[in-house]
């Protein structure tokens, strides 16, 4: 049983975005278990209506493209060591279509072998407002 092995968060330096923005995202995520974690995968899964810039993402400060599947971004066969963490940075694009509100993206550890979560849920929520050039 591994759920609450992995400490994970999730943070968007900006709070108010418009359409058309670029929204940064960092997940950082820390082996709390006490033991090497082998094939673990991150998993973003963003709001309808934004849309991931591709080559934006950065997994300890090196490129790491995830896989895209809809709206989720998987970084997948990760390994961490007893208190190692890995910090994962994106870029995600509000659409053109995007409503005004609050949008929450979720991200999660999950086992890369059987899909069963080894963290809780962290999120990050930003609120699309008017733009004052546009709207």
């Amino acid at each position: 049983m591994l759920d609450g092995s992995v400490a994970i968060t999730k943070t968007s330096s900006l709070t108010n975005v418009t359409r058309g923005s670029l929204v940064p995202y960092t997940i950082t995520v820390t082996n709390v278990f006490g033991a090497p974690l082998y094939g673990i995968g991150i998993v973003d899964h963003f709001p309808a209506g934004f849309k991931y810039k591709a080559g934006s993402s950065r997994l300890d400060d090196n490129p790491a493209e995830p896989l895209i599947n809809g709206r989720e971004l998987v970084w997948d066969n990760l390994n961490l060591q007893v208190n190692e963490s890995h910090t994962i940075r994106l870029l995600l694009v509000v659409g053109s279509g995007v409503s005004e509100g609050e949008y929450v993206n979720r991200a999660q550890v999950r086992n890369s072998v059987t899909g069963t979560a080894i963290s809780g849920e962290a999120t990050a929520t930003v609120r699309v407002i008017p733009d004052p050039d546009l709207d």
